[in-house]
């Protein structure tokens, strides 16, 4: 458990909507749906989860999508590697791949060329990622004719990996706001879910003190007080929840926090699920 500000709460409450990671920028839809009411994305499964609200630009929002239709597409890994070498007539430039090719690529030569190179060889990392048939059919790194692409004067090695033909599905992503502001959002999850830890016994006490001091592990599923004070935490109040742990937001001796419960070995057959 941690005492929480209004920051601090609406973090426990949300998704950022800009994820800083070499992987394919899967969060750009939403991201579309935001500013422009509505984004597509085409792919095996949701490149989004429906779930807790996505932080973007001081505002939350909630996300939904449906499907618009199929198509034929591929699926693939690429891997990089930072410190190989390659023959010039196998080296493209980078200026020289399909717009599909350069945003999989862009963003994750940036991200990895500023990591310290393995001295061993082989790639880095392996991104796998789906291709529509047109984007296959003008894709430079698909086309079998390089093994290297170089970029900021820098060559770098890739390999295709599990290559094969998928059934791609279309989707379209709406976005609502929930909130304006991280204040706002706060006291909407306050009214929502803030509930009081009161008339505990001494061991509910000490199981909540020494949570606040760090972490609180019950040794076994004997442990009564944790089961107790457990069941104080219903799903009903969840920020989010399912069978085996979730977030709850709880006044206790006057302080607000946010306490995450992991309760897997505690009848978890018997644990509502909220969310979806």
């Amino acid at each position: 458990m941690e005492t929480a500000d209004d920051a601090e709460i609406a973090e426990a409450a949300s998704r950022p909507a800009v994820v800083d990671s070499p992987a394919p920028d899967d969060r750009r839809v939403v991201r579309e749906a935001i500013e422009n009411g509505s984004g597509t994305a085409t792919a095996t499964d949701p490149p989004v989860k429906r779930g807790l609200p996505l932080a973007y630009g001081g505002g939350y929002y909630e996300i939904d999508w449906n499907v618009t239709g199929t198509g034929p597409g591929t699926a693939f890994a690429v891997g990089v590697d930072l410190n190989g070498t390659a023959p010039a007539d196998e080296t493209v430039d980078f200026n020289e791949l399909s717009e599909r090719d350069r945003r999989l690529l862009g963003n994750l030569l940036t991200a990895m060329s500023e990591r310290e190179s393995r001295l061993r060889p082989g790639p880095e990392i392996a991104i796998p990622e789906e291709y529509t048939m047109s984007e296959t059919n003008e894709s430079v790194l698909l086309s079998g004719e390089y093994s290297a692409v170089r970029h900021n004067g820098t060559v770098y090695p890739f390999v295709l990996e599990e290559r094969r033909e998928v059934t791609l599905t279309r989707y379209r992503y709406t976005a609502s706001r929930v909130a304006d502001s991280t204040s706002a959002y706060a006291q909407q999850l306050r009214d929502e879910h803030l509930f009081r830890l009161s008339g505990l016994s001494e061991a509910e006490r000490s199981v909540v003190n020494e949570a606040i001091d760090g972490v609180y592990y019950a040794e076994d599923t004997d442990d009564e007080s944790f089961q107790s004070l457990m069941d104080q935490f219903s799903a009903e109040s969840a920020i989010e929840a399912d069978s085996y742990d979730g977030t709850w937001l709880v006044r206790y001796d006057g302080e607000v926090y946010t306490a995450d419960l992991s309760y897997g070995g505690f009848n978890q057959s018997e644990r509502p699920v909220t969310g979806s």
